[in-house]
């Protein structure tokens, strides 16, 4: 169930888990927009009022009475299109929403599930990389003054340059503005970061736009606890989870493997005799075993593998 118009729908008959249950929820906070497009698919399910569980149509038989329908009402009222969409749904199943959906509104819902990431090309020439629980809205055609789309989770933007329409990205807290440039951006409801790989970027409060930082390549800013931080430094890997390439420069051992950990969802131990070893290495597209092997060999680490928790030991530093 990849698109968000399923989820939505999933969501209304109670069949999402808990972290996706709580992804519809944090995409509809995000903007009234997204909030309206929900209480749409919500009428359009509450209209039905039939079981679809144990409803078997007759599919030729509905689709006359659709048919009929639309004969009848050249220009439907708002109430009538719900009621046709429903009756659409009910012969032809969920899978109807999404063209009714896509052919009513100017945007695009690109979502994406566990351990997918995905890649967006949008009208403007610009690309979006989408990393995994990430849900990205953004407008099939870009408007003439400005480029808004919006954001939950995490992405990688290379945004085609155009000074005459900047390119907005608004979180649930944060909102990011740029020319053309590219960077990583996370946007949670309690936590937002971006970090500059190229250009440069102002990176604003939602509710006061006065509130800012402006970023230059090789430095990053961070939202969290209600501040506005910048800092100059520049994160190597925060886009690892799409380019698969680890950098560490006098890294000590225990933040090498909490970012390993993290990418290949594993839980690594380390001894405290090595974890403030200092390691400096680069990893290009590399599995954990071959890492892993590297880091014996650099620093006579050994590892001890017991199903997904791996455990580092060592004679210290």
């Amino acid at each position: 169930m990849q698109e968000l118009e399923f989820k939505i729908l999933a969501y209304l008959k109670g069949e999402l888990n808990k972290n996706e249950q709580h992804q519809v929820e944090q995409w509809v906070a995000a903007s009234d927009a997204n909030r309206q497009t929900f209480d749409d698919f919500e009428k359009i399910y509450k209209s039905s009022e039939i079981n679809l569980d144990h409803f078997n149509p007759d599919v030729d038989r509905a689709w006359q009475v659709v048919t009929d329908a639309i004969d009848h009402s050249k220009k439907p009222s708002r109430i009538m299109l719900y009621r046709l969409a429903a009756m659409i749904t009910l012969v032809i199943g969920l899978g109807f929403i999404v063209f009714q959906y896509q052919s009513t509104s100017d945007q695009h819902v690109a979502t994406t599930s566990d351990n997918e990431i995905k890649k967006i090309e949008l009208a403007d020439g610009s690309v979006v990389w989408l990393n995994e629980n990430s849900v990205f809205t953004y407008p099939k055609e870009m408007d003439e003054d400005e480029r808004l789309v919006s954001l939950v989770g995490q992405a990688y933007f290379d945004i085609a340059r155009n000074p005459e329409r900047p390119f907005k990205i608004s979180g649930q807290k944060t909102m990011v503005e740029v020319l053309g440039t590219s960077f990583n951006l996370i946007s949670e409801s309690n936590y937002s970061n971006v970090n500059v790989t190229s250009g440069r970027v102002a990176f604003a409060l939602t509710d006061n736009e006065e509130i800012k930082v402006v970023l230059e390549k090789g430095s990053q800013a961070t939202f969290e606890q209600n501040r506005l931080v910048k800092n100059d430094s520049f994160n190597e890997n925060a886009s690892s989870w799409m380019t698969k390439d680890f950098v560490f420069k006098s890294s000590p051992l225990s933040q090498v493997v909490e970012i390993l950990s993290e990418h290949f969802d594993v839980k690594i131990k380390v001894d405290d005799a090595i974890k403030n070893c200092l390691i400096t290495s680069a990893f290009e597209d590399k599995e954990l075993d071959e890492i892993l092997d590297t880091l014996e060999a650099i620093a006579n680490i050994k590892n001890e593998k017991k199903g997904k928790t791996i455990k580092l030991t060592g004679p210290g530093c």
